[in-house]
C-alpha cells in the first residue's frame, strides 16, 4: 500500500504534536531527563517518523526553545506598542516576561538550554534560521523602544554604555529576578516575603531611575497604573494566569 502523503499543514500539526508531548516530558521529569527514546514511546508514530522531523534532543530542544521566542516576541512587540512612554513600554517588556514564565514554565527552562552550544552545533540550520529571525524580531522590539527613548530625550544613553548593552542589562535583571523569585526553584536567601511581580517593578525602576530614564518613579506610573495597563495590553493572559489561581499582587 502506497504511504499516504500529507500535506503541510498536517505535517506541522505533527510536529507540534511531538514538540507538546516533549514538553509534558520536561514538565514531569525536567529537562535533564528528556529522551528521543521517550518522546518516541509517548506519541502515535514511528522513531523513524519522529526522526524525520527533528534530528535528535538537540534539535527538538531548539524547535521547543523557538515555540517559546515566538510567544515571547508577540508579547514583546505588544508592550512595545502600548499607548504610553518609552519607560512605561520597557516595563511592561519585563512584565510580559513574568507572565510567560507564569503561564509558560516550561518553555522558561528551555531556553538558557537552547542556548547551550551543543544544542545549537546539533541543531538544522533550518531551525537555527528560524531562532535567528525570531531573536530579530524579539530584540527588535525592546531596540524600538529605546531608540524612541533617545529620540525623545527622555534617556540619554551613558557614554559608556550602547543599545545592546542596555539590553541586556534589562533581561539580566527580568531574567534573574523571575528566576530566583519563581516558584519552579528554590527558595534563595533572603526570599521571605518577596513577591516576584512586586520586586520586578522594584528592580526595573531601580535600574531605570539609575538611567535617569524620564519620567522617573516618583513622577509617573506606579504600580496600580501598571495593573491597568497590562490588563489593556494582556486581558487573554491575564485571565489565563487568573485561571491558574495566582493575580498578580502589587
Amino acid at each position: 500500500m502506497t504511504p499516504r502523503l500529507l500535506d503541510e499543514n498536517a505535517l506541522q500539526a505533527r510536529e507540534q504534536q511531538i514538540i507538546d508531548n516533549a514538553v509534558t516530558l520536561i514538565t514531569q521529569y525536567g529537562i535533564e531527563h528528556l529522551t528521543m527514546d521517550k518522546v518516541v514511546a509517548q506519541v502515535p508514530y514511528s522513531k523513524g517518523t519522529v526522526y524525520k522531523h527533528f534530528t535528535g534532543k538537540e534539535d527538538l530542544l531548539l524547535a521547543i526553545s523557538n515555540q517559546a521566542l515566538a510567544i515571547l516576541a508577540d508579547l514583546f512587540t505588544r508592550a512595545s506598542q502600548f499607548d504610553g512612554c518609552s519607560r512605561e513600554r520597557m516595563l511592561m517588556s519585563n512584565f510580559s516576561y513574568l507572565i510567560f514564565a507564569i503561564l509558560y514554565p516550561e518553555l522558561f527552562q528551555t531556553e538558557m538550554c537552547a542556548k547551550a552550544p551543543n544544542v545549537l552545533g546539533k541543531s538544522s540550520e533550518e531551525r537555527i534560521q528560524a531562532r535567528e529571525n525570531l531573536e530579530a524580531k524579539l530584540l527588535g522590539a525592546i531596540h524600538s523602544i529605546i531608540t524612541s527613548a533617545i529620540n525623545d530625550k527622555s534617556l540619554i544613553l551613558p557614554k559608556h554604555m550602547n543599545i545592546e548593552q542596555l539590553c541586556f542589562a534589562n533581561w539580566s535583571l527580568g531574567f534573574g529576578t523571575i528566576t530566583l523569585l519563581s516558584n519552579e526553584v528554590e527558595q534563595c536567601s533572603g526570599r521571605n516575603g518577596l513577591i516576584v511581580e512586586r520586586e520586578l517593578f522594584n528592580q526595573s525602576n531601580i535600574l531605570f531611575d539609575g538611567l535617569n530614564w524620564l519620567p522617573l518613579t516618583k513622577d509617573k506610573m506606579g504600580s496600580s497604573e501598571l495593573k491597568k495597563a497590562l490588563q489593556q495590553v494582556y486581558p487573554s493572559e491575564l485571565a489565563l494566569i487568573k485561571e491558574k489561581g495566582r493575580e498578580l499582587q502589587f
